[in-house]
């Protein structure tokens, strides 16, 4: 399950709680950007993977 794949980023945030949870904790900010990338969002892997691209590119 680790390796879950969904549609986008609406459908793993409505069917994933640990992404979910990780996903609310984010900076408003960080939320937009990913949601702007939503469609290429997949898995929680995908989403740690964007919000280590965020973090960096804010540095």
């Amino acid at each position: 399950m680790a390796n879950q794949k969904y549609q986008d980023l609406a459908d793993l945030l409505l069917h994933n709680e640990r992404a979910k949870h990780f996903y609310k904790g984010l900076p408003d900010a960080t939320q937009i950007a990913l949601s702007n990338n939503g469609s290429s969002i997949c898995s929680m892997e995908d989403l740690r993977h964007f919000v280590d691209t965020v973090e960096q590119n804010k540095h």
